[in-house]
């Protein structure tokens, strides 16, 4: 794992996200994230809670590729190969979420790995 990665690592794990802005946004939990993502579409913060979510979401997602890139690697989840679009994981989740509620106090990238892997399990490999 390169230093860059490790560092990232270590701080992703011992600082809660705390976003600054007109309303302070903290995501402490899968739950809080849950709650920016299924922002109603009429409410006056959808375009900025959206765009939280759908970065939270690909930043996850870019997180888990890098550390299961390489031939020893073992990824929690497999996308499927047409690809997800981020308003679709983010639907998934939120529904994912209310059916699973014993999982949102369990931090928001924990929580997102665990609706993934649920979601799109990846096929035993082959021996």
């Amino acid at each position: 794992m390169r230093k860059a990665d490790l560092a990232a690592l270590v701080v992703a794990a011992v600082l809660p996200l705390s976003i600054q802005a007109a309303n302070e946004v903290e995501v402490r939990t899968a739950g809080d994230l849950l709650n920016i993502c299924a922002v109603a579409d009429d409410d006056p913060n959808v375009e900025g809670a959206r765009a939280f979510c759908y970065g939270f979401l690909s930043g996850t997602a870019s997180y888990h590729a890098s550390i299961s890139a390489g031939k020893k690697a073992k990824p929690l989840y497999c996308l499927p190969e047409a690809g997800v679009t981020r308003a679709e994981g983010a639907r998934l989740f939120v529904a994912w979420g209310r059916a699973n509620p014993q999982h949102l106090g369990e931090g928001p990238v924990d929580g997102l790995t665990r609706f993934a892997a649920a979601t799109w399990p990846c096929k035993p490999a082959k021996r």
